[in-house]
C-alpha cells in the first residue's frame, strides 16, 4: 500500500492486486462539515473520505453516521481509497438491528418501527423494563409480567386458559 503522489494525504492508492471492480456494502461512520467517511466490507483501510452521488442532506447523512448505517458503493477507477456513496440501505428489520447493536456511549437506546409485524427473539430469554415493570420471556415457555400495579383491560372477552389457575 501507498500514498499517492500530489494527492491529499488522507486518499490512499493500492496497488492493482487489490483493486475493487463493481459495488461493494459498507458502513457511514462519520459525517460532519460535508465530509463522509464509510468502512468498506472487507476491506483492512478502515474509514475513508468517500463522494456523494445523490443529494443526501445533512442530517440524514448525520443519522447514517449514528446508527452507522449500511451504505452501497461504487469504487472510482476501482480504487478502494476512493469510496463513492450511491445510495443508503434500508434495513428490513429496523427493531431488531435497535436490540441487536451495541450500545454507544452517552446515546439512548431507541427504535422506531413502521412495519405490520415485529419480532425479537433472545437463545434464553428476552427482558422488556421500564423502570418497576417488566415482561420476561423464558426460553422453557414462562413468561413472568412483573410491576407495582398489573391492569389488564378487554372491550369484549377477557380469557384466562390454563391447565391450572391460581389466583393469590
Amino acid at each position: 500500500m501507498r500514498a499517492a503522489k500530489g494527492k491529499k494525504a488522507d486518499v490512499v492508492r493500492l496497488e492493482p492486486a487489490e483493486r475493487i471492480e463493481g459495488a461493494r456494502l459498507g458502513r457511514v461512520v462519520s459525517a460532519s462539515g460535508g465530509e463522509v467517511k464509510v468502512e468498506v466490507d472487507g476491506s483492512r483501510l478502515g474509514p475513508v473520505p468517500a463522494r456523494l452521488s445523490a443529494a443526501l442532506d445533512d442530517g440524514a447523512l448525520e443519522q447514517a453516521a449514528r446508527d452507522r448505517q449500511e451504505a452501497l458503493l461504487l469504487f472510482e477507477g476501482g480504487d478502494p481509497g476512493r469510496p463513492v456513496l450511491v445510495a443508503l440501505l434500508r434495513s428490513a428489520t429496523p427493531l431488531l438491528d435497535a436490540v441487536l447493536s451495541p450500545p454507544r456511549p452517552g446515546v439512548p437506546a431507541t427504535a422506531r418501527v413502521d412495519g405490520r409485524r415485529v419480532e425479537i427473539e433472545g437463545q434464553q430469554e428476552v427482558v422488556l423494563r421500564c423502570g418497576r415493570a417488566s415482561i420476561t420471556l423464558r426460553r422453557d415457555g414462562k413468561v413472568v409480567v412483573r410491576g407495582v400495579n398489573v391492569v389488564t383491560q378487554a372491550e369484549q372477552v377477557q380469557k384466562i386458559r390454563g391447565g391450572k389457575v391460581e389466583i393469590n
